[in-house]
């Protein structure tokens, strides 16, 4: 395997304003409101897979004026989005780094890392091992690492179908195609444990990301319907490995049904874990 390979992120969404957009709708209250109970507002926190830093901001509100934020991103281009945010918080900085190829932080560094839906698009085992452990290397002894990631996508009613057009054909996609393509939420107790985590200082929950009643559905159907319009790279990574144009559109279509669906709503199961060091 090459070391182009090994450090290859699967990251296939691109940064069009409609991926942004999906991906500044996630805050501090609602992506990582199960870790904030155990952050000291002396804290320093690490948030890997940035963004565009609306996490971030979120825990520097919550630490100030005491505590420090770094949040990281491999992309340049999303790293200058999330900077726009700095101007009002100081305790807060932006950095460009890899976690495949080795964060830039000596060994227990910080008293806090975290993710949200980071591991869905790390495509081996090998790749979702490695990111874990890095993490917990610049994690201080005593310290927490809180992951937040999808286990289940849910469209109803079932007869739209979209269980099928958006969400498997999105893990296939962020997968490349790969035939055992799925959430990795589910496994993410046991990573903690190859991690190097003891499983009594394992704690693991759950959460909902819920889309329901007019505005959320037509804001959320919106939003995947303008991820597949022709050009948008999260359509590109879908053609890539073999999703036709028509059933693109298929899935355009049944976005939009569900949307106009009175009955209709969508939920994701998300693993929320939490390990210490």
């Amino acid at each position: 395997m090459t070391s182009e390979q090994q450090n290859k992120t699967n990251y296939t969404q691109g940064y069009s304003k409609a991926t942004v957009a999906s991906h500044a709708a996630r805050t501090v209250k609602s992506d990582a409101g199960f870790l904030l109970p155990h952050i000291k507002a002396t804290d320093s926190v690490l948030d890997v897979g940035c963004g565009p830093g609306t996490i971030t901001v979120g825990f520097a509100a919550h630490l100030q004026p005491d505590g420090t934020v770094i949040g990281i991103d491999i992309s340049d281009e999303i790293l200058h989005q999330a900077r726009r945010q700095q101007t009002s918080n100081n305790n807060l900085t932006f950095l460009k780094a890899d976690l495949l190829a080795g964060l830039p932080f000596p060994d227990n560094t910080f008293d806090v890392v975290f993710s949200s839906q980071l591991f869905p698009h790390l495509g081996t085992g090998d790749m979702r091992l490695r990111a874990l452990t890095e993490m917990r290397r610049v994690l201080k002894p005593g310290g927490i690492l809180g992951t937040r990631d999808a286990v289940d996508l849910r469209f109803y009613p079932t007869g739209h179908d979209l269980d099928r057009l958006w969400a498997g054909n999105m893990v296939r996609a962020l997968w490349e195609g790969a035939e055992d393509a799925a959430l990795p939420g589910g496994d993410m107790p046991a990573l903690y444990r190859l991690a190097g985590f003891e499983g009594s200082k394992v704690k693991v929950g759950a959460g909902t990301t819920v889309h329901a009643g007019p505005e959320a559905r037509r804001w959320f159907a919106d939003a995947c319907r303008a991820k597949l319009e022709a050009g948008d790279p999260f359509r590109e990574s879908w053609l890539r490995i073999g999703i036709t144009d028509d059933e693109v559109e298929e899935t355009r279509g049944a976005l939009e049904r569900w949307a106009v669906d009175d009955d209709a709503w969508y939920v994701a199961l998300q693993a929320e874990v939490l390990g210490w060091k």
